[in-house]
This record gives C-alpha cells, structure tokens and sequence, in this order.
C-alpha cells in the first residue's frame, strides 16, 4: 500500500511540474525557441536526424523523458529497490538510440544490396536510349526498396527547382555510405562534360557486386570469431548465476562493497575483451 502511495505521489509530482513548465515556457516565446534549437541540434547530433525530422525533437524528448520516467517508477514498484528503478531508466533512456542505430544499419546494408542492380539499370535504359531523367523515374517506378525512395525524393527535388548535381549531393549526404560517392562523381561529370555514362555505371556495378561477394566472404570466415567472443563473455554472466543459485554466499558479492567492486572489475574486462574480439574480427575493404 505504501508502494501504490508513493507511486501516485511521484504520478502527481511529475504532472504538476510538467504543467508548470508548459505554463512557463508557454509565456516566455524567446525560452521555448531556445530550448527547441537545443533538442533540435541534440536530435541531429545523437540520433543523425535530418533537420525535417529534428522539428519534432521537442516532442520525441517530452514523451521519451516521461517514458523513462514511468519505466523507472515501475522498476521500483516492481522490484522494490532504488537500484531496479535506476537500471530500468537508464535501459529505456539507451534505448531509442541503440534503435535508431540498427535500424539506420539495417537500411543502409539495404541499400548497399540494391545499388549493384539499380546501376545495371540505369545503365540498360542509357544504352537503349532513354534520358537519365527517363531512367530514374522507371527505377523509382519498379523499386520498391528504400534506394527507390531515395531517387524519387531527388526527382520530387529537382521538381521543387533544387538542381540535380545538389539533389544527388543531399542523397549521398543522406545515405552516408561510401560506394555512393563513385556514383555521384559519375553522374555529376557525366552530366557536365558528357560522354557515355552507360559504361561507367556498368563497370561500377560490377565492381560493387564482386566487392559485395567479397565482404560475404569475410563475413562467413569471421563468423566463428564473431560467435566465440559472444560465448565467451555471456558464459561467466551463466555461471555465475548457475553459482549463485546453488551457492548462498555466492550473494556477498551483491551485497558488500568488496562485492561490487569485484563485479564491476569483472563486467568491464568483459566487455572490454568482447570489444577486443570484436575489433580483430572487423576486417573493412
């Protein structure tokens, strides 16, 4: 019962600051502007928004301080301890970046995967005659993955006025990927001193699919790098739990100062060796 009072109080707490501060912020334009440029920059700089996504920064950051906030509440309820709620925060706050992270990944490996046969089309639609123009609204057209949405949001630029040699530059930028940078160079100077692009843009995809074969490759050899050095930083996390469980003064060193200090010596060798690992298995081409 002490718990469901405390929980309501904090509850009650929370919504009278955060009317507080609406009220105040509300009133004073010139400190609502200022602290909207700060999450702003802050949104760009932790989660590489782009500046259309970073207007909504102001309430992205209420909503995630309010959810971290209720997740720590819930932590604490549930576990009883100052220390669940304060892990249950810190989990929910790393969260939407580690996110934003793997998904920005996963997409760009995507994009990274279309980019061999989107070239061999372009190229295809050049040698038979059609315009550049021509051949990017037929690949928007018939790619349904993120690379045809990419090209069309530079078609709906160049509709607006925004020159192609800017509009590709802002996709480059956007994707951040470095094989892309050849195909900008090929366009632009295709563009501007002429010639057959086909060949080129043939020629780059090629290179780009055998550089692909080649990095499934090394994946597959590094694999059981990969694997090892998960196994072996989670298999002292299951022993010592086996341990605990099986030892009752195995729960000393949650409950002492020389405990904690051997767990935390612990868990960052650990992670510094699964980092290590990590590291030695990365090969980049």
């Amino acid at each position: 019962m002490k718990t469901l009072v405390l929980f309501a109080s904090v509850l009650c707490g929370m919504g009278f600051f955060t009317l507080c501060g609406y009220l105040f912020l509300r009133g004073s334009p010139e400190l609502a502007s200022r602290l909207m440029q700060r999450l702003q920059s802050s949104g760009r700089r932790t989660l590489n928004l782009s500046e259309f996504q970073a207007q909504h920064a102001v309430a992205f950051a209420s909503g995630h301080v309010l959810l971290v906030a209720l997740c720590g509440l819930l932590g604490w309820a549930v576990t009883g301890k100052l220390m669940g709620g304060a892990v249950a925060a810190v989990v929910l706050y790393l969260l939407p970046a580690r996110w934003f992270a793997w998904q920005r990944k996963k997409r760009r490996k995507q994009i990274e995967a279309e980019l061999p046969d989107a070239l061999l089309f372009i190229a295809s639609a050049l040698r038979a005659g059609s315009a550049l123009s021509v051949a990017l609204q037929v690949l928007v057209r018939d790619q349904q993955g993120p690379l045809g949405q990419e090209f069309g949001l530079v078609l709906k630029e160049q509709r607006l006025g925004v020159s192609f040699d800017d509009a590709i530059q802002k996709m480059a930028q956007r994707l951040g990927i470095p094989d892309f940078v050849l195909v900008v160079v090929a366009l632009r100077v295709s563009k501007e001193v002429g010639g057959n692009l086909s060949e080129p843009l043939q020629a780059l995809a090629e290179t780009l699919r055998r550089k692909a074969i080649l990095e499934g490759r090394i994946q597959a050899l590094t694999a059981q790098g990969r694997i090892q050095g998960l196994v072996m930083t989670l298999f002292p996390v299951f022993l010592g739990g086996v341990l605990y469980m099986m030892q009752p003064t195995m729960a000393l060193l949650f409950t002492t100062t020389i405990g904690w200090v051997v767990m935390t010596v612990a868990l960052v060798m650990l992670l510094l060796g699964y980092l290590m690992i990590r590291k030695i298995v990365a090969i980049d081409i």
